[in-house]
């Protein structure tokens, strides 16, 4: 039967408290700051007769620390976070909790918990609700049928379909800067987590911030030295020479011979840049820092004496990333014949791996997991600020923008800099390997992997 809140009996409501607190004391939530607050805070305020006013929004703002500027439609935050709430709290019940007098349960389409009590304290199994008000659609899991084999007389030019996609994602990446542009007067105060991290950058309101994003338009053509096996699940679609002629006369800049594949992972025109980019470019605003937008391809090195950059995708796409990162402790990897494009970690330490790439046997359109690295080294000239926020695949750049622009998550990224580095005063300049599930292509948590404070 369904009771409503007022008419529970004080011991059935303790016990649904002390459930709580096993439940945020299990090994899964310990590890979880973001869901245990998450979950405290919609099951004491259910318990405190307040369930009907939960919402997005207020969720948003006292669990998540968003601001008066939200929106659903931009952050999806609450939304993902109560998808992995809900499949962790499955998780403990059917095993560390298996045997709790109240299970604690966050139905599908509510942010309102549902609390299952067992006989033995005096009542039957029952669900209280305090609310039955929809919420938006989570993110499904989305399966896609493989692409279709391209017959090799197939001809490339003209590239509309190419251009459509990169047109596309060039209008939402422009639009998203363009918030932080048009926002650039300061607004609410940042939470002290964002200074601990980004520092000087929230101090550049004289010379804003560039963020620079990859070739939209090229991105989905791959120039190898060698041939693919066909056996390969990274080769892509083979381009053939007629075709790759073409390609060599549209982009000069290319190096001689070798071996042309369309790949399909990269045809969505690295829309996780420009979805990014929004709660990037409202951070700075709200810093009273304005940005720009370009496209790799239009800088040169006295940009990075000049300006303070944010270099977004992967070095198959930008190639401005590889020369950076060629002294840092982690750096990036191109496809190659045996492997995906990856994040490479040479003195790899014991509970860390060698290479970061998707397991793609699980999953490939889309993957179940993507990786990214984070860097800030500094700026080359000593004064202007140097980031890059690298995914492995364009789902990866997306997750590494939102974990540092949330204030729980960055300090998290505090906390694991400072045992690496007790001693460490000043600004934090460091790189961060950073891991994420997929759920229908949407990250549904994110774990650090490793990371090195830099001198």
């Amino acid at each position: 039967m369904d009771q409503s809140l007022k008419d529970l009996a004080p011991e059935i409501a303790d016990a649904v408290r002390a459930a709580l607190e096993n439940v945020l004391r299990s090994q899964a939530f310990t590890r979880s700051e973001r869901h245990s607050r998450f979950l405290r805070f919609i099951c004491e305020a259910t318990l405190n007769g307040d369930g009907p006013k939960l919402n997005e929004y207020l969720i948003a703002h006292t669990v998540f620390d968003r601001g008066a500027e939200y929106s659903s439609g931009e952050d999806s935050v609450v939304r993902r976070q109560a998808y992995s709430l809900r499949q962790k709290l499955k998780d403990y019940h059917a095993e560390e909790g298996k045997d709790s007098a109240v299970w604690i349960e966050l139905p599908t389409g509510r942010y309102v918990p549902t609390f299952h009590v067992r006989e033995t304290l005096g009542a039957e199994t029952t669900g209280y609700v305090a609310d039955q008000s929809p919420l938006p659609p989570e993110p499904e899991e989305i399966t896609l049928a493989p692409p279709a084999v391209v017959a090799q007389e197939h001809r490339l030019r003209p590239h509309w379909k190419w251009a459509a996609a990169g047109a596309a994602c060039i209008l939402l990446v422009a639009g998203g800067y363009a918030v932080g542009t048009r926002q650039a007067t300061r607004g609410p105060e940042l939470d002290a987590a964002f200074h601990h991290i980004w520092g000087p950058w929230l101090s550049y309101s004289a010379e804003g911030a560039i963020i620079c994003y990859s070739n939209a338009l090229t991105a989905g053509i791959r120039q190898t030295e060698l041939p693919f096996p066909t056996n390969n699940p990274t080769r892509g679609i083979g381009i053939n020479e007629p075709e790759a002629q073409d390609i060599r006369k549209d982009y000069p800049q290319l190096p001689a011979g070798g071996f042309f594949y369309l790949n399909p992972t990269l045809s969505h025109a690295k829309m996780g840049e420009a979805l990014g980019a929004v709660p990037l470019t409202v951070m700075f605003a709200k810093a009273g820092v304005p940005v720009r937008a370009v496209q790799s391809r239009y800088m040169n090195w006295q940009d990075f004496r000049l300006q303070n950059l944010i270099l977004l995708g992967h070095s198959e796409a930008n190639r401005w990333l590889d020369p950076i990162l060629s002294n840092l402790p982690f750096h990036l990897a191109k496809t190659d014949p045996e492997k995906p494009r990856r994040i490479v970690n040479p003195n790899f330490r014991t509970g860390e791996r060698a290479e970061y790439f998707p397991d793609y046997s699980k999953g490939r359109n889309p993957a179940v997991e993507d990786y990214a690295l984070i860097s800030m080294p500094g700026g080359i000239d000593g004064r202007h600020g140097l980031a890059l926020i690298n995914g492995v695949n364009t789902e990866g750049t997306e997750m590494a923008l939102e974990y540092l622009t949330d204030a729980e998550s960055l300090r998290g990224l505090e906390s694991a800099l400072r045992n690496e580095s007790p001693g460490h005063t000043g600004t934090w300049h460091f790189q961060a390997i950073l891991h994420s599930p997929l759920q229908g292509g949407v990250s549904t948590r994110v774990e650090l992997a490793a990371v090195r404070v830099l001198p």
